[in-house]
């Protein structure tokens, strides 16, 4: 009996050590994951990142509020001043990178970055050698541009990006696919057309191989007139030695404005036997040439 009694006490001390040491390892394990948050160099790292893209980009970029993301990652805001002087500072909230973590032992890296612009969201996946693959939903355009433009477009846009060894200067291949809601032209009073032309959906899908952008699909609907065609554009480094080669058919409806009728007569193209006209739109970006 006595040789029982101290078998118990030693199996309770043992398993009285056992969650001592258990509460141990607890809050050794707490106190790391705290004071690994708490020192976290976020700023350290946000100067670093903006500074890198800031130098491949060429744009000005700055970057507030950081802080660590759980479990490994940096949540930032980052405001980039645009090199198109049309567009107004872009700001980026609630900016998220977390590391790809299978890439991580790969040649290529790649991180995952998320977060809120003009009213949308957007999810990046983007490698080392400039693999990149974009979505992005619901962005409004019309705070996107100055407000002084002669010309703006507004409407909500979704649409992906994909591309291959991806460069700022167009380097690269890939495709993309755009729509955007309530479209909408802005400032056309100018030339004799209503204050707001409405062309309701527009979708635009495509393919580009270095400055080469096939528009394969462009398709408008819904609006003050139906829109289809595609052709291709050869980007230059600005607007006037942009490219342009498009086939654009135009189908007038009964919510086109009859100022719109007589610019498209303008033109001199006769239309079609369904009163459509085609459009073949050649110059440049900044004076394209309708024939």
């Amino acid at each position: 009996m006595r040789r029982s009694f101290a078998d118990l006490f030693r199996l309770q001390r043992f398993a009285g050590q056992r969650r001592l040491l258990l509460l141990c390892v607890v809050l050794f394990c707490f106190s790391s994951v705290v004071s690994f948050w708490w020192f976290f160099p976020a700023e350290i790292i946000q100067r670093r990142l903006v500074r890198d893209l800031s130098q491949k980009t060429g744009l000005q970029m700055q970057g507030y509020n950081a802080s660590m993301a759980f479990p490994l990652g940096l949540n930032f805001a980052l405001l980039i001043e645009p090199s198109v002087t049309e567009l107004n500072p872009m700001r980026f909230d609630r900016l998220r990178v977390t590391p790809r973590w299978r890439t991580l032992i790969s040649k290529d890296p790649a991180a995952h970055i998320e977060g809120e612009i003009s009213s949308g969201r957007f999810f990046l996946n983007a490698g080392r050698n400039g693999d990149l693959d974009l979505t992005f939903r619901d962005l409004e355009l019309l705070p996107l541009q100055k407000q002084e433009n002669s010309y703006r477009l507004d409407g909500s846009i979704q649409g992906l990006f994909s591309a291959e060894q991806f460069a700022t200067d167009m380097q690269g291949r890939g495709d993309f696919s755009v729509e955007i809601s309530r479209a909408a032209l802005l400032g056309l009073e100018k030339i004799g057309l209503p204050r707001r032309l409405d062309i309701g959906v527009l979708i635009v899908d495509g393919k580009f191989s270095q400055r080469r952008v096939s528009l394969e699909k462009i398709v408008s609907s819904e609006g003050a007139l139906e829109l289809s065609g595609g052709g291709t554009l050869l980007v230059g480094d600005n607007p006037e030695q942009t490219r342009l080669n498009l086939n654009v058919r135009i189908h007038p409806n009964s919510a086109t404005p009859e100022s719109l009728r007589d610019l498209i007569r303008l033109t001199g193209v006769r239309p079609t036997a369904d009163g459509s006209y085609l459009l073949r739109i050649g110059g440049t970006l900044a004076k394209p040439v309708v024939r």
